[in-house]
């Protein structure tokens, strides 16, 4: 146990009128107690907050220049794909019949996949705005009423606490009082109240092993997101560098790799400046990169096949796996028509960085036609120069070589926009992650103030960019790089259509037939996807693999020992009667250094401290006492003249005003005891100095908590816990117990000691009036 002194807080006691002879340390006034128990005083809903930041994004101005950003950094990805989608599906010289199968395919793939699944559906599945896999599975886990980890129970404290997550379902199907509810979108209208949906409610909130499943499948998708995620930047610099062997063969390969990595580097540098600045600055060179497609597609196809419309008709899509090739050969080039809808899955986790109107209007508008323009024009060339197919999209390039050059030039700075997608794709996901828990704490920037997603993680950068180069060094070129690019995306969709599903019964409530059409339409098509993505795994796809299994079991391990501290914290629960035990009232009358409270486990009196005492904690339960508290008060047997508990909540808005921050109730039949939730927003940094000692002071006094006028405001300490997982060799030495204290022991304790953050650190706590204790959790 460390500790520091205390002193006094000269900003604290000038802010505060009191009584000049409660200043003195020698007496303490008895506490003048006004009791209010139970319900969070003053507990303002911030989902009036919460709609109004979204309705300010949502204006007509804002829909414009966040449609733009959209532009520039979330549809990146799958802008830049024709640049080496066709140029990978083909082995030899195709047939005509075999470009008009292959252009049906990505017709098909891109309207049912892209314009139906991705923009009419899955979009509506945000939480809080915010998209992708762990936002998917958070929404998921609120309306199902479970809480990853603690067994799947909720604590106590958020089932008292009326925040502003309970109007958006949490817990709300256990008749948890709820505020205002959100606009409904399209399909949220269509619930019909499915009958279905309390009974699978039941099965995830009762059975674990559901839990579990739903838990690993969701880790395993978004570590697929990061694995594929190296690969991105990679191929797709790669793939424009690749137009130098077009005009250039002798060129070296490893020099156009040299440069690629030269780029990329130059592309993390800039991270810092945000997708906000970076959308802004990357929006023009995209809108020049379609405009460029349209034109040269539309003259490709005046020029060499007028008629190549005819590809939309699925029928050609039907013979391309009937004739002139064999059916497992046009079954395995569909891992490469793939890469043509790679980019579906980071638009999707890029919600929270702009909105969800934002992106489909630049989908709609602006990628869909262009991209689609771009393919046909590219189909109609390779039907009359088919012995050009490796490098179809820049051979096609018509008009001399200095618009090729020109092109060229658009083209990289195109596949640099793109990496973006991916990477901020990242940063989104990895934030969701430490908010359940599954990533340790790291340092996240947000650099905007109106998009609570727009933000940067320096770790991330470092470890996405280490890795893309790392690829880019082992595999040279875009074709090899295509070989293993693909697999974890393709296994993320099939994950996706699972929890879509599921959110269709327990978040929208449709009828059952919705989520068994959806699966049976687009669970096919992207099954067929996948298998084919699975054959690359040997020819390159390992390295996605490996780098995806290795996040997967990173973020499974730092869950299960971060929970197994949780599970220990509820398990060990006492309620405030266990602990303290408040004297008669007529020891409040005695002198300043006498007792009120009794340590009810040792049998003594405590010391009443002049002055007060934060005590930080995780939990703020109305009857069970924090550990944090329970320790201070065994091992100093004292009690500050009052003691606030506090518990920090983060919320999704940019800024929480003033008056709607403190929430205050008192703890029942402990005089002097305090609960305090603090809030704050994405754009609010979290300090727990002086000014806000002054505020909680004020709130305490203003709502009646405390006779602020009876404390002696000199004597301030904060107590917060660190706490350390250790596995205990005694009791009963089971194979699952044995199991568990070797992996506390040896796996999950040394990363919680090499990646844990203090929190006094980060919350600004007077480090002269910090008691840190330490406690070791035997498990």
């Amino acid at each position: 146990m460390s500790s520091a002194g205390t002193r006094s807080s000269p900003s604290v006691r000038s802010q505060i009128s009191i009584d000049a002879s409660a200043a003195s340390p020698a007496v303490a006034a008895p506490p003048v107690i006004r009791p209010s128990v139970g319900r969070w005083r003053d507990d303002t809903d911030l989902e009036k907050q919460v709609e109004l930041q979204r309705s300010q994004a949502n204006t007509l101005r804002s829909t414009l220049f966040l449609t733009y950003g959209a532009v520039g950094v979330a549809l990146g990805d799958l802008g830049t794909s024709p640049i080496y989608t066709l140029s990978s599906v083909f082995r030899a010289p195709p047939s005509e019949d075999e470009v008009l199968g292959a252009m049906s395919i990505i017709f098909w793939a891109m309207t049912l996949i892209l314009l139906v699944k991705y923009q009419l559906v899955v979009l509506n599945a945000d939480d809080h705005g915010e998209g992708g896999t762990f936002a998917l599975y958070s929404l998921l886990c609120r309306f199902i009423g479970i809480n990853p980890g603690l067994k799947g129970k909720p604590t106590a404290d958020d089932l008292s606490l009326l925040r502003y997550s309970t109007s958006r379902g949490q817990y709300a199907r256990q008749g948890i009082a709820a505020g205002p509810a959100p606009k409904k979108t399209l399909l949220k209208r269509m619930g019909t109240g499915n009958t279905f949906a309390p009974a699978l409610r039941k099965l995830f909130r009762t059975n674990r092993v559901a839990q579990t499943l739903l838990l690993l499948l969701v880790l395993m998708m978004t570590a697929m997101v990061i694995g594929d995620g190296v690969l991105t930047p990679a191929q797709t610099v790669l793939g424009a560098f690749g137009a130098i062997s077009v005009k250039a063969p002798s060129f070296p390969q490893s020099s156009i790799a040299g440069i690629s990595i030269g780029v990329l580097a130059l592309l993390f540098a800039v991270q810092p400046l945000g997708s906000q600045y970076l959308g802004g600055v990357y929006a023009p060179i995209l809108l020049l990169w379609f405009l460029l497609q349209i034109v040269v597609g539309i003259h490709n196809i005046a020029i060499f096949a007028p008629w190549i419309g005819k590809a939309i008709n699925p029928y050609y899509l039907y013979r391309f796996f009937t004739s002139g090739v064999s059916a497992d050969l046009a079954w395995r080039s569909t891992a490469s028509i793939f890469l043509c809808i790679t980019g579906a899955e980071a638009s999707y986790a890029d919600m929270g960085h702009f909105t969800r109107k934002s992106i489909r209007i630049a989908f709609v508008g602006i990628l869909y036609p262009s991209v689609m323009i771009s393919y046909f024009g590219q189909s109609a060339w390779l039907i009359k120069n088919p012995s050009g197919y490796a490098t179809s999209f820049f051979a096609s390039i018509p008009w001399g070589d200095a618009f090729f050059y020109f092109y060229f030039v658009v083209a990289v700075l195109a596949a640099c926009v793109a990496s973006q997608t991916m990477i901020s794709a990242a940063y989104s996901i990895v934030r969701q992650s430490m908010a359940l828990r599954c990533f340790p704490r790291m340092k996240v920037i947000h650099t905007s103030t109106k998009v609570a997603g727009q933000i940067w993680i320096p770790a991330v950068t470092v470890f996405i960019g280490a890795f893309t180069i790392a690829a880019v060094g082992i595999f040279q070129n875009s074709i090899a790089l295509g070989f293993s690019y693909g697999v974890c995306v393709s296994t993320l969709m099939m994950g996706t259509d699972l929890l879509i599903a599921l959110a269709m019964i327990v978040v929208w409530e449709l009828p059952l037939i919705c989520p068994i059409l959806f699966l049976l339409l687009f669970g096919f098509i992207d099954s067929i996807f996948w298998t084919a993505n699975l054959t690359k795994i040997p020819l390159g796809g390992w390295f996605a693999v490996t780098v995806a299994a290795a996040v997967c079991l990173f973020s499974y391990i730092w869950f299960l020992g971060t929970n197994l501290k949780r599970q220990y914290a509820v398990e060990h629960e006492e309620n405030y009667s266990d602990v303290i035990s408040p004297r008669s009232q007529a020891a409040q009358l005695a002198p300043a250094l006498s007792t009120i409270y009794q340590n009810v486990q040792a049998g003594y009196d405590l010391t009443l401290l002049p002055g007060l005492g934060l005590f930080y904690s995780e939990q703020n339960d109305e009857h069970h006492c924090p550990t944090v508290l329970a320790k201070f008060v065994r091992r100093l047997n004292a009690l500050p003249q009052l003691s606030v508990i506090v518990t920090v909540r983060n919320v999704p808005v940019s800024s929480v005003s003033p008056e709607e921050r403190l929430l205050l109730r008192d703890v029942p039949n402990c005089p002097g005891l305090v609960q305090c939730i603090v809030r704050y927003g994405y754009q609010d940094k979290v300090s727990q100095g002086d000014p806000f000692l002054t505020a909680l002071l004020k709130e305490v006094d203003r709502q009646g908590a405390f006779d602020i006028n009876s404390l002696c405001q000199d004597r301030v300490i904060y107590v917060i816990l660190s706490s350390k997982l250790s596995g205990s060799r005694s009791g009963n030495p089971t194979a699952a117990n044995v199991l568990k204290v070797g992996f506390v022991n040896w796996v999950y304790g040394p990363l919680a000691q090499i990646l844990s953050i203090s929190v006094s650190e980060n919350w600004d706590l007077p480090q002269d009036r910090t008691l840190q204790m330490g406690v070791s959790l035997a498990i």
